[in-house]
């Protein structure tokens, strides 16, 4: 557990997205959740020695930020489309997965139900926690719900995964459009430490190389329609840039995301399909 501030922590080093934990005058405050139960039982033994936890925030609906929720039975507050994607997802499928990545982790959830979000927002939404400001804003483009995390106090801003450091980009549940306006808008908000969905902490200069790589992503998309390729030929035929190597825990998901990841900009590029929200 890193700490960025007096109040203010951040766990970059579990396999799945970045967590946080503020401690606050009323309570602990918790970003995210491990996917992987060995993990997530660290996690709880840590926060707990901080302070008892009173809310737990998922910035988006992908399994790296939910499965590790279950080991926190207290309220979960994101967007509403976060909410709607976790209600669709099955948890045959988060327990599958919980198999892949942690098969020693599988007895600490034999009894496992999601914990789905009880407080949900539209546009934005402020959680007053003694002296601090929760400022949860709606920044769609990595997923439909995803979510920011600003605590002016600290000046500290959680983006899940709009933005990742030195890690590789995913874009299967993508608009790449919206992406890009989502990372003007946080580069217009005040903050000193940035922590990505993925990747070491840093600053507000990660945000234009996040913002080449989709305008890379869209650029090579665009390319494969221009020349008159199917969806399927793009499938079989186009890559996306790789941003960086991928890492060991991804060797076996990571070439399937980046497969969907190209079918889904050609859908969004091409306007093919009427559900990228």
């Amino acid at each position: 557990m890193q700490q960025l501030t007096r109040n203010v922590y951040a766990e970059t080093t579990f396999h799945g997205a970045n967590l946080g934990c503020i401690v606050t005058g009323e309570g602990l405050v918790l970003i995210d959740a491990p996917p992987n139960p060995t993990n997530a039982v660290k996690w709880q033994k840590e926060v707990n020695s901080k302070g008892e936890v009173k809310y737990l925030i998922n910035t988006e609906a992908h399994e790296d930020h939910i499965i590790g929720a279950f080991f926190f039975p207290v309220p979960v507050i994101s967007h509403e489309k976060t909410r709607e994607e976790i209600i669709a997802t099955s948890t045959k499928e988060l327990l599958d997965i919980v198999a892949a990545i942690d098969p020693a982790g599988l007895p600490l959830v034999k009894d496992f139900k999601k914990n789905v979000p009880t407080i949900t927002f539209s546009e934005a939404l402020t959680l007053y926690m003694g002296k601090h400001t929760f400022q949860l804003i709606y920044l769609p483009g990595h997923t439909p719900g995803q979510t920011a995390v600003l605590i002016p106090e600290e000046k500290v801003l959680f983006t899940g995964d709009n933005i990742t450091n030195k890690m590789q980009n995913f874009l299967h549940s993508a608009n790449p459009i919206f992406w890009l306006e989502s990372l003007k808008k946080i580069e217009e908000l005040e903050f000193e430490h940035l922590v990505p969905g993925h990747g070491p902490v840093c600053d507000k200069s990660v945000i234009a190389e996040q913002y080449r790589y989709i305008e890379r992503c869209i650029e090579t998309i665009k390319k494969a329609i221009d020349g008159g390729m199917t969806r399927e030929e793009a499938l079989e035929k186009v890559s996306l840039p790789e941003r960086f190597p991928l890492p060991d825990e991804l060797k076996y998901f990571g070439p399937i995301m980046l497969k969907q990841s190209v079918g889904r900009l050609y859908d969004a590029l091409s306007q093919r399909s009427v559900s990228l929200w």
